[in-house]
């Protein structure tokens, strides 16, 4: 390994510094994901940086976006749009060489996963990276949630740049691994379960939780039997990735600002009791 390959006291700051600007802005998905890929094309002096949240489908890896996000100038953003429009990751065969990829964490460059004469002859290339002038490319994956949702950062450079070297490919990584284990926790993911996607039933067993009913009081104020609330409370902690009724509560009242939650669980008038 070369002294050019090894990361730099400040790369290090400069990372720690971007995570802490994220972590300011975790209880917005958009806003901690913007913050992120605006300061990564800086930090690595990239010219544009996408990425988000997205599903690794098994068997093949395929990608399907979730909640996908771009920085960059207007004519890279229109052409990030169009990829965007006409399902670009599923014949990208940088994106879909790369989410075969073993590995909860995985951070390469575009000569690493798929070769010049696969990846130039692509329609991908050809109608879009070209277009673009995204020609030099650095990815990295990383596994947010226990299954198949990931959070993805995809940095590029024009041809007459130089291309991504290992000290920035150890960089990503360093980064992702960093950040990627509060992507669920002080960030919000958008791979989440939101309040509002809950069915009545369960925004109503949540309620009267947070509002400190026991299991046995829920289905007293519900009309429903023990044995149905204590379903309904199961599914809640699966839902939201939790074990406990402390977990849920401080999960809720985070993601929902406090003093919000009840007007976020009681979306209209019928659901309430």
């Amino acid at each position: 390994m070369g002294k050019s390959d090894l990361l730099r006291v400040q790369d290090l700051r400069d990372a720690y510094r971007l995570i802490g600007d994220c972590r300011d802005l975790g209880r917005e998905p958009a806003l901690w994901q913007m913050r992120m890929l605006e300061g990564l094309r800086r930090l690595f002096g990239a010219g544009d940086a996408s990425g988000g949240e997205a599903l690794l489908m098994p068997p093949d890896g395929r990608l399907v976006p979730l909640a996908p996000f771009q920085s960059g100038d207007a004519h890279s953003h229109k052409v990030w749009e169009q990829y965007m429009r006409d399902q670009g990751p599923a014949i990208d065969p940088f994106v879909q060489d790369f989410g075969r990829v073993p590995g909860g964490l995985v951070a390469r460059t575009r000569p690493q996963v798929v070769t010049d004469a696969v990846y130039y002859r692509s329609t991908v290339y050809n109608r879009y990276l070209r277009v673009a002038d995204a020609h030099h490319r650095l990815m990295s994956f990383h596994q947010t949630v226990e299954g198949s949702a990931v959070n993805v950062v995809h940095l590029t450079r024009p041809r007459s740049d130089r291309d991504f070297s290992t000290r920035e490919q150890r960089l990503l990584d360093f980064f992702h691994r960093e950040l990627g284990p509060l992507i669920g926790r002080q960030l919000v993911s958008a791979a989440e379960p939101s309040l509002g996607a809950l069915s009545r039933r369960l925004r109503q067993t949540l309620a009267c939780l947070v509002e400190g009913d026991s299991e046995k009081q829920v289905a007293a104020r519900l009309g429903l039997s023990p044995t149905t609330v204590h379903q309904y409370v199961t599914t809640l902690y699966r839902r939201f990735g939790v074990r406990s009724r402390g977990q849920l509560l401080a999960h809720v009242l985070k993601r929902s600002g406090g003093a919000d939650w009840i007007r976020i669980l009681r979306t209209t008038p019928s659901d309430r009791f």
